[in-house]
């Protein structure tokens, strides 16, 4: 990431991950048979917090410093806080793709919802 060109390699790849990621936390985190608005809500936030780790660790990944190469520790600490600000930008890339998950799960719960309805178990 600490390049002069701006490749695929070194910018899309981390954010093809990323959003790749983005799309399936929440899925992962919602239970199949829930029929409840709020366990979908509660599993996007929990994606989203865990996105901006996640994201800050693939940024640090693909970047070609290391906060192990004899660094102090407030030298490590400005690298880590450069790559959380990275991961808060890239919320651009994945906030979309979480709110497009997230309006999945809900016509998913509203689908079995009606399923229950018209079966009679509501």
């Amino acid at each position: 990431m600490n390049e002069d060109q701006v490749t695929l390699v070194n910018t899309g790849l981390p954010l093809l991950i990323i959003g790749g990621i983005a799309a399936l936390l929440p899925w992962l985190f919602t239970p199949r048979d829930t029929r409840s608005h709020g366990r979908v809500l509660m599993s996007v936030v929990a994606s989203a917090g865990l996105m901006l780790g996640c994201s800050a660790g693939i940024f640090a990944l693909f970047d070609k410093r290391s906060l192990l190469d004899g660094q102090g520790l407030a030298q490590q600490g400005v690298v880590m806080w450069m790559y959380l600000r990275t991961s808060l930008a890239a919320v651009m890339v994945w906030g979309p793709v979480l709110v497009f998950v997230w309006l999945g799960l809900a016509q998913r719960v509203e689908r079995l919802r009606n399923r229950d309805i018209v079966r009679g178990e509501a």
